[in-house]
């Protein structure tokens, strides 16, 4: 399988975990329920949610301009009520995904209203979105100001699996104002059993246990390397189960994609690969020279693009050397160091 890094330039704002600030006065954490059957509850909440609630389907449609999360209008049906017309039951419109997390195995619902024209993020990137959070009694919880910068590998569990599915915008500019326009991005809503948000830990407007809808609009992806080590931190997910703080190839006190010598033998990561710096001053130039090198080897991959302050553009191929031939990378075998040449 060929691995590439895809070049996506993303702007830099401040730097935001989705996690609510840990405030004494916030964040409780109630007495932890059996994931399973916590889990089969949540099922009959967001079924019932999903079996009640409408979402206006006809308008979105014939909108003359790109939707946005505020175009998403979300209605409950009383009893005494018939479906508007133009609308359609959530039921009927999203999704039903699946996924494993702490040994369960969960479900979970996306309505996708456009899946963008950019590309995918993977699971440990950082994006940059626009959401609404609010409950399953419609109640808000949170909301995006401006867009944000969100870093998946910390973020909930719900938020890496949903949005690596929708891919970013296509393009953006930035006005005279200093606000930027983002062409046909990501858009959709999440609906997240309490197992994939904050479970048994409430946090400030979300009670323990509580199922979670987000609006979204995923706009930009940055490719994270949180180590610095060469490695892009989706990489060092080595069993491949989406959850990265379980790879841990040396036992020491860090996860592989925050530990500088991921089989320690004494050698850094970065030096038991073989990496080529390529480097120029405009980003076309950049990409010419990548593309001659294409199709890449299964063991090669671009690390993300790095900007200099002269605005030189610059990425490495990285080449997983296996110099003993056991089909370990010599980053993760304690017994092949390789060249040691970076």
């Amino acid at each position: 399988m060929k691995i590439k890094y895809c070049i996506s330039v993303v702007l830099i704002v401040s730097f935001v975990l989705f996690n609510c600030e840990e405030d004494e006065n916030q964040v409780q954490t109630a007495p932890a329920r059996d994931r399973s059957e916590q889990q089969l509850i949540d099922l009959d909440t967001l079924h019932n949610y999903l079996n009640t609630h409408y979402y206006n389907s006809g308008q979105l449609n014939d909108l003359s301009v790109y939707p946005s999360i505020s175009d998403i209008e979300i209605s409950k049906l009383n009893d005494d009520e018939i479906l508007p017309d133009n609308t359609t039951f959530l039921i009927d419109a999203v999704e039903e995904m699946h996924t494993t997390y702490e040994d369960v195995d969960y479900t979970y619902y996306l309505l996708k209203i456009r899946n963008g024209e950019g590309e995918h993020p993977n699971f440990t990137d950082q994006v940059r979105v626009n959401y609404d959070g609010f409950l399953t009694n419609n109640v808000s919880f949170d909301e995006s100001v401006t867009s944000l910068d969100i870093d998946l590998a910390f973020s909930i569990a719900g938020w890496n699996r949903v949005l690596p599915q929708f891919k970013t915008a296509s393009q953006y500019s930035i006005n005279s104002d200093g606000t930027v326009n983002f062409e046909n991005y990501g858009l959709g809503v999440m609906f997240l059993p309490s197992g994939l948000s904050y479970f048994n830990v409430s946090q400030s407007g979300i009670p323990s246990y509580s199922c979670l809808i987000f609006k979204f609009e995923l706009q930009q992806y940055k490719v994270m390397d949180h180590d610095n080590d060469y490695i892009p931190s989706y990489l060092e997910d080595v069993n491949g189960d989406i959850e990265i703080l379980d790879d841990n190839t040396d036992n020491d006190q860090f996860s592989n994609f925050l530990d500088t010598d991921d089989d320690g033998d004494g050698f850094s990561t970065y030096r038991e690969v073989i990496a080529v710096d390529f480097t120029d001053t405009s980003l076309e130039g950049l990409e010419a020279q990548m593309q001659v090198l294409e199709p890449l080897d299964s063991d090669q991959f671009f690390t993300p693009l790095a900007v200099a302050e002269d605005g030189t553009f610059s990425v490495k191929l990285i080449t997983l050397e296996d110099t003993n031939g056991n089909g370990i990378p010599n980053y993760l075998d304690v017994n092949d160091t390789g060249t040691l040449d970076n």
